[in-house]
């Protein structure tokens, strides 16, 4: 009887942890009748289906998340229509909560590896299993040896903890209790499988991932102390629980080694009560200081929009906020109300309105209007383009201070995509630099001479540019290109000489300023090395 685990990730770069633990839980002779397929949400249904028919299966098996349960209900009509007899389980936190169907034979909710190992095992008839909470150090590590070359380039997760100490209104630890770690000879042994086959990326799936300090520090220190050169680790942190102790840890780590993603969520105390998360921002933000100080380590700083009592100006607070740390990316996230959540149980209380198929998503509350969170829809897209993306750091930096707020640039640059229909068609990257220089031209026309230069050192220095745009052409004359990036020498205006050397410092490029001061002021020269 062929069992087929499927996966059905959100990209291509993403790997299923869950179907490799449910397999790794299994005795080798269980195995043989096991096989892992993964997909991605952006194939094609029919491809899916043909590859899967190949496969010859008698029981599919489904991790269901919120990005791809509507393609597994469409998989899972498909096949009861042409496989009658086949058998269809189905597993994960989409699942695990409010969830029935007449074409669903085997529901598993809550953790899998144990009632997956029965399902393989045929012990039992029944239609339902609920959580098994294993000792982690029973289940297996989970990716064999052989697996890691088709992995190299994707992005492979792995927990070495279950559970959180955070009960937090919109998460589904809200329904859960407790935290159970993997014993740290398991981490080390698991770890350093990672580090020998040289994997790109591991992004660790617990929760809050210093939730207890003297785990989070052992694993810090080993991969510190046996960094291969090559591998980056992902965590999920609680950035007011860093202490000095720690801190200084981390400040001797390789560039490139950690990556930090920190939910501040919100900033305003109301909010943070109400969804009962504990958080001291003061601390919060002077550790996240100290971490952007040591320039080792790239951060990610996580808000969420639709929280209640957040409305509009308070959000807009609790990003201005966020951004004065500079994080390396800021990524504003819109509330879904998942299934099991506290949040969703007590929708109605905060009139909080949101999207009946998955992923959940808010559309209005009693604090903020549909309007409003699709006005910040579209300021999250301008932050995510010109503040995250790469290549518009210098100009952007310079736009900031001519403006009152962080976000009262990124809301006027949402304004002026819009009005100028740059919402309705995709565009190449150069076209960007073409995007802020229209935008100057219109809010900072007495800065339209700095902002040009700076566009010019940015597509410079992010682009081998073989065609200028025209307002570069029409402005600039021919001796003034730039012809190759890597040897090249090219002439600015010395009005912005300050902020190349700013530039120089953020982009980490080898830029080096030499200044001509035998001209006139209006006719000065800051050339640029590198």
């Amino acid at each position: 009887m062929n069992i087929i685990l499927v996966a059905i990730n959100a990209k291509y770069i993403h790997s299923s942890l869950a179907a490799y633990s449910l397999y790794a839980y299994l005795n080798e002779n269980e195995k043989k009748r096991v096989k892992i397929k993964e997909f991605t949400v952006n194939q094609q249904e029919d491809f899916i289906v043909s590859e899967l028919l190949h496969a010859k299966p008698a029981v599919l098996a489904f991790s269901c998340y919120i990005w791809n349960i509507d393609m597994v209900m469409s998989l899972i009509e498909t096949f009861k229509k042409v496989l009658p007899n086949i058998q269809i389980v189905v597993g994960g936190p989409e699942v695990s909560y409010d969830f029935s169907s007449n074409l669903v034979d085997i529901i598993i909710r809550g953790e899998g590896e144990e009632a997956f190992k029965q399902i393989v095992q045929g012990f039992t008839p029944k239609t339902e299993f609920e959580s098994s909470s294993l000792p982690l150090e029973n289940i297996p590590f989970p990716y064999p040896t052989e697996i890691f070359p088709t992995l190299q380039n994707r992005i492979i997760y792995y927990e070495t903890s279950r559970g959180c100490v955070n009960r937090c209104g919109y998460c589904l630890s809200s329904a859960t209790e407790g935290v159970r770690f993997l014993p740290w000879e398991r981490v080390q042994s698991d770890l350093d499988k990672f580090l020998l086959a040289k994997v790109k990326q591991v992004k660790f799936v617990d929760r809050t991932f210093n939730c207890s300090k003297h785990h989070a520090i052992s694993i810090w220190k080993h991969l510190i102390q046996n960094d291969n050169g090559i591998t980056n680790f992902h965590f999920e942190i609680a950035g007011e629980q860093l202490d000095n102790e720690t801190l200084t840890l981390l400040s001797t780590a390789r560039k490139g080694l950690f990556q930090f993603e920190i939910g501040v969520q919100s900033t305003n105390p109301k909010t943070l009560e109400c969804i009962r998360r504990t958080t001291d921002t003061v601390r919060l933000f002077e550790n996240v200081r100290k971490l952007m100080a040591f320039g080792n380590i790239h951060l990610h700083l996580d808000l969420i929009v639709g929280l209640p009592y957040e409305d509009y100006q308070s959000f807009k607070q609790s990003f201005n906020d966020v951004f004065a740390c500079f994080p390396h990316k800021l990524q504003i996230g819109f509330l879904k109300l998942l299934k099991g959540s506290q949040l969703r149980k007590n929708a109605e209380k905060y009139g909080i309105v949101y999207k009946k198929n998955a992923p959940y998503g808010v559309l209005k509350t009693d604090f903020i209007t549909f309007e409003e969170v699709n006005h910040i829809k579209k300021i999250e897209h301008m932050v995510e383009t010109f503040y995250c993306g790469t290549g518009f750091s210098s100009t952007i930096q310079f736009m900031l201070a001519h403006f009152a707020t962080a976000f009262d640039l990124f809301d006027s640059l949402a304004v002026h995509w819009e009005a100028n229909n740059y919402h309705l068609v995709s565009h190449k990257k150069m076209a960007m630099y073409s995007f802020l220089h229209a935008f100057g031209e219109k809010s900072l026309p007495d800065k339209l001479r700095q902002i040009c230069e700076l566009l010019k050192f940015d597509m410079l220095l992010q682009e081998n540019v073989r065609t200028f745009p025209e307002w570069i052409t029409a402005y600039y004359t021919p001796d003034n290109r730039l012809i190759t990036r890597t040897t090249g020498v090219h002439a600015f205006d010395s009005s912005i000489c300050e902020w190349l050397k700013i530039a120089g410092l953020q982009t980490g490029y080898p830029i080096k300023l030499a200044f001509d001061y035998s001209l006139p002021i209006e006719e000065g020269r800051c050339t640029v090395l590198y």
